[in-house]
């Protein structure tokens, strides 16, 4: 279980962090940690729902799908209390 920040590592930081204002799609965490880590943009998007799920798995987020008008799916995330009180 993640307790502290120390115990994060470099992208699971910048999700966090990135979400202290409020919700964001998979796509605009997949910039924020391709720009501030040293994963490249198609490893983001390849990797960004598992970290998503286990931020979530760990409570400090809330993750899941959502579905646009056209059908589309995307992934969505934000903070949940636990990880507020983490980052905040």
């Amino acid at each position: 279980m993640i307790d502290t920040l120390g115990a994060l590592r470099q992208h699971q930081l910048v999700i966090l962090r990135r979400l202290r204002h409020g919700p964001l799609t998979e796509f605009e965490l997949t910039r924020e940690v391709a720009g501030s880590s040293g994963y490249s943009a198609e490893q983001c998007t390849d990797l960004i729902a598992d970290w998503l799920e286990g931020l979530r798995a760990e409570g400090l987020i809330w993750a899941g799908p959502l579905t646009n008008a056209n059908g589309q799916k995307m992934w969505a995330a934000a903070l949940t209390k636990r990880g507020m009180e983490l980052v905040g």
